[in-house]
């Protein structure tokens, strides 16, 4: 099965404007790139991507024909001159680049409103090359993030609930007051297949049973991994370890049954009250499927599965997602839940974990109902703060920096959820902008400032962003 990115590539003009064609006659050492140089060099920072076309000059109106016959094919567009309405009207995500001594740039604009985002590539080098370099790669990361929307064509979501299509804990009621559950989720889901992307829903009772078949000795040895690699263990116990070994094992064996990518469960109060029996945590078993790159999101919120698994192209890292507050009086903004990837900065390097027991369970059921994660983020780091919301075509960001929680609070660890940030933000600005409605009580937590490449894929994918904090300056890319 073909799955690469095909991104239609078209030039509207070739090395020198006209007016400065004597640059070489005067600085006969100088260089001047050729269409086939550039898109050498933008073809090997993208691989995964498909780029179909010539080199050769065509007008726009050229371009748009081509693209009209092969448009079902078609996942992207790059093109290297000021965009047409004809081409504006593909409806394809666009990287337009304005190609700097080629040609002028009166009719380049932000295209604000369509899927198009901008970048600028000299065909006469920059003097230095780490800033030329620099711009190819912006161009690079701009067309992955076409990719990025692109495999979401492909996303397969498991989604297991005995409440379908969406779960129980979301939508939140407040959500669906206006238009009905049925209703939301038609728009729901219409506005997922928009995206390309599918739901398989399975009942609750078929994960327990693909639990209940799996090995004890195969558990142990999953606990075993577990429990070596953690700074220690806290109000649970090897068995219960084992217990949430055996779903991590029952979660996969399911992925590759249906041959989904990405999982969510119902989870916490909705394990505990099954009819089947109690359902142990899947704190530890997302948190590993997250750090080993398969989104497995907890409480079917699949919205906040689509942001963690956009920013797992895009960063790397499937994000720490988590309940959301605001605190306007201490500025600062706290996300936790009971269960994170280990590596937040979506690269071989793992940060501490402590696997603990749920925390808001019965006193008479601590130490049952299988283990969550702990997980020790990093403090005084920048973090990018996201949200998708699939129903309302929007997407929410604010950012922050990360300090510690111990600080702000005694006994911090014990607060709620296992697994905390506090954030250090704008709160006056976020609970101006609070929109509980569009998306719901959570968010996602990226490491690292990634304001401008989530502000570029709100775009690519044609959401409203919504800049909750203030602190980014949308000026059309």
């Amino acid at each position: 099965m073909d799955t690469a990115t095909k991104v239609y590539v078209a030039f509207s003009s070739a090395e020198l404007f006209s007016s400065t064609q004597t640059y070489l006659l005067n600085y006969p050492e100088g260089r001047v790139l050729s269409n086939e140089e550039i898109l050498g060099e933008i073809r090997r920072r993208c691989s995964g991507i498909e780029f179909v076309g010539t080199t050769e000059v065509k007008t726009a109106g050229q371009a748009a024909v081509e693209i009209e016959d092969q448009i079902d094919s078609l996942d992207g567009l790059l093109y290297f001159g000021s965009l047409s309405t004809e081409l504006l009207q593909t409806g394809l995500p666009t990287v337009a680049v304005y190609p700097l001594w080629g040609q002028w740039q009166e009719a380049f604009h932000a295209y604000k409103g369509s899927r198009v985002l901008v970048a600028t590539l000299p065909v006469i080098p920059d003097t230095s090359e780490a800033m030329f370099s620099s711009r190819l790669d912006a161009i690079a990361d701009k067309l992955k993030l076409v990719d990025a929307v692109t495999r979401l064509k492909r996303l397969k979501i498991l989604l297991i609930t005995d409440k379908p299509v969406l779960g129980e804990y979301a939508p939140y009621p407040w959500q669906t007051a206006q238009e009905g559950r049925e209703e939301y989720e038609r728009a729901y889901l219409e506005n997922l297949a928009a995206l390309g992307g599918e739901i398989v829903v399975r009942s609750q009772q078929e994960m327990v049973s693909q639990l209940q078949a799996v090995p004890d000795a195969a558990a142990g040895e999953v606990a075993a991994r577990w429990i070596a690699g953690a700074e220690g263990m806290k109000g649970t116990n090897e068995a219960q370890v084992r217990e949430s070994a055996k779903l991590y094992l029952a979660m996969k064996e399911m992925l590759d049954k249906y041959n989904a990518n990405a999982i969510t469960t119902e989870g916490y109060g909705v394990f505990m009250y099954h009819d089947g029996g109690l359902i142990p945590s899947q704190g530890l078993p997302a948190s590993m499927l997250c750090t080993e790159g398969v989104i497995a999101t907890s409480e079917t919120l699949v919205d906040s599965l689509i942001t963690q698994q956009l920013g797992l192209w895009i960063t790397g890292s499937a994000g720490f997602n988590g309940d959301y507050i605001v605190d306007v009086e201490n500025n600062k903004a706290y996300i936790g839940h009971c269960e994170s990837s280990l590596n937040p900065y979506g690269d071989e390097c793992r940060v501490p974990y402590v696997i603990r027991n749920l925390p808001q369970w019965p006193i008479d059921k601590q130490e049952i109902g299988g283990a969550c994660v702990q997980v020790r983020l990093p403090e005084d780091e920048p973090v990018t703060v996201v949200k998708v919301s699939v129903h309302d075509k929007k997407m929410a960001m604010f950012s922050g920096q990360t300090v510690n929680g111990d600080q702000l609070f005694p006994g911090w660890d014990e607060i709620l959820c296992r697994t905390k940030v506090a954030i250090n933000v704008d709160a006056k600005q976020l609970f101006e902008h609070l929109d509980w409605w569009a998306f719901d009580v959570h968010r996602v937590v990226f490491y690292g400032d990634h304001r401008q490449t989530f502000a570029d894929l709100a775009k690519v994918l044609g959401y409203e962003l919504v800049v909750e904090d203030g602190s980014l300056q949308i000026c059309g890319s």
